[in-house]
């Protein structure tokens, strides 16, 4: 995938960058993953062994407010299931912020075998099995528990109510500093006001906000995370927004997903007026997210482009539908 923020590594840079890190001697490069925003490359050594080398956007990249210094904040997500779960994902094996070889902040982890939940070709039932043991992850990660919500990157606040709005904000200005207006992320915020009340009921639990099944491996009958950079501390229910019917239809919509969830969740979630208000607030998010990342993402002729206006435009419908 080829977007405005990807850094176009060079092998001189790679080979270097692992030299200095006493990993191997460098054999061979590809790009790696179908990611939008972060370059990725699988790297050989000439000991047989493969790698994951993850890189930022170079430093003069446009990208939003929550976006900056986002690799900081994957690095400390997988730590975090490393330490409090027992999620496959990959071990980090090196990390350099310095940007003194590659010009950008950039890890080195364990290249996992598998491949993306959407390119199993897996039956409806075993489908059903694998978005179980999904929604099982999801269990595992709300177990984590903060005293504080929001992005680690953009500082933490008192409640979810205060990280939400705060978290829209930054989003409706970084489109104003673009050159454009978002009448709907307006809205939104002063939905969030209105809901008041509801969001501060919110839990604090670690939230992954994007686990899309291109977001996890599969292999030999076992789920692997990975992509874990987009998380922050928060409402729980904002992770429902991956499962069932995805994230273009309500709370109430996702019964059998919910009880599944609550059959192994330490912290049930109640399917009430509240939930699904929280969970309408998580919708409208994404949506903004998605709005406002297309400017300084793609250019307008790009599908992706045409996606995000899309998505966004039914996902505000929806959500605002339930918080008017």
């Amino acid at each position: 995938m080829i977007s405005k923020t990807k850094y176009q590594a060079t092998n001189e840079e790679i080979r270097s960058l692992f030299e200095s890190n006493g990993i191997g001697v460098v054999t061979g490069t590809e790009p790696l993953g179908d990611g939008e925003f972060n370059a990725a490359y699988k790297v050989s050594c000439e000991d047989g062994k493969d790698y994951a080398l993850k890189i930022a956007p170079p430093d003069d990249a446009s990208v939003l407010t929550y976006e900056k210094n986002m690799m900081d904040s994957e690095v400390f997500w997988y730590r975090q299931m490393k330490e409090n779960t027992d999620i496959l994902c990959p071990e980090i094996f090196a990390v350099d912020f310095t940007h003194r070889i590659i010009k950008s902040s950039c890890f080195i982890m364990e290249m996992m075998k598998g491949e993306p939940i959407w390119k199993c070709g897996f039956t409806p039932e075993e489908y059903a099995q694998v978005q179980s043991q999904k929604i099982g992850m999801l269990t595992k990660i709300h177990a984590v528990r903060n005293d504080k919500y929001g992005y680690r990157q953009t500082g933490l606040r008192d409640s979810w109510y205060e990280a939400l709005r705060a978290m829209a904000g930054n989003l409706v200005n970084d489109c104003r500093n673009i050159g454009y207006e978002t009448p709907d992320g307006e809205r939104f915020i002063g939905l969030i006001d209105k809901h008041e009340s509801a969001l501060r009921q919110a839990p604090c639990r670690m939230v992954n906000f994007d686990l899309w099944d291109s977001n996890i491996l599969y292999h030999d009958g076992h789920l692997i995370w990975i992509d874990p950079e987009r998380g922050f501390w928060g409402d729980p229910v904002a992770d429902f927004i991956t499962v069932g019917k995805g994230q273009k239809t309500p709370l109430s919509d996702k019964k059998e997903e919910l009880e599944i969830y609550n059959r192994t969740a330490a912290e049930k979630i109640e399917l009430n007026r509240n939930t699904e208000i929280r969970y309408a607030c998580a919708v409208a998010y994404l949506a903004l997210i998605e709005e406002v990342e297309k400017y300084v993402r793609y250019e307008p002729d790009h599908p992706n482009y045409i996606r995000n206006t899309v998505d966004a435009r039914d996902m505000y419908d929806m959500a605002f539908d339930i918080m008017r």
